[in-house]
């Protein structure tokens, strides 16, 4: 069994841990969410994002460390009154999706998915959906974009703050 606490490393602690053939390959590799270790107590929607990492076997089967993002996961108070905005984290082969989530009375959702691609050898945006509704007035929007739109962005350069937002009518 692969010790994944290994690759928590400077106090962080794992949020969420998947394990599946993320690169089509036939082989077991993990993502993980990490909790950065709590250095004060923070206002509401402030705080230390989380690090989303990529672990891939290598020719030994090893796990290795192969990409990592700490823009896609927000920290633990920035969820609103919702609370923490992570969601869950999906595997399919060649694939994974990041579900986050939070607000209050607007209530938001974000979902990433990124594909494993075999010419670029790394994994590429594929899709966002993103969501709000108005819990009181039942009102709602969402917005997804495809590849086509968000062009061939890897997992490790992705930054959802250069994505539009998605506001109520």
């Amino acid at each position: 069994m692969d010790d994944l606490k290994a690759f928590a490393t400077g106090g962080a602690k794992i949020l969420d841990s998947q394990t599946g053939d993320l690169n089509a390959d036939g082989q077991t590799d993990a993502l993980l969410v990490l909790d950065p270790p709590s250095t004060a107590n923070h206002k509401l929607g402030e705080g230390p994002a989380r690090d989303v990492v990529l672990l891939v076997r290598d020719s030994s089967g090893q796990l290795k460390k192969f990409a990592s993002n700490d823009r896609i996961v927000p920290c633990a108070t920035c969820g609103g009154i919702s609370g923490d905005p992570f969601g869950y984290t999906r595997l399919e082969p060649g694939q994974f999706t990041i579900v986050n989530g939070g607000g209050g009375r607007e209530h938001w959702a974000d979902e990433y998915t990124f594909k494993y691609s075999a010419e670029k050898k790394d994994w590429l945006i594929a899709r966002v959906v993103r969501r709000v509704e108005d819990r009181d007035t039942g009102k709602q929007q969402r917005i997804e974009l495809t590849a086509k739109e968000l062009g061939a962005v890897t997992f490790g350069h992705f930054d959802p703050s250069t994505l539009p937002e998605v506001e109520l009518p």
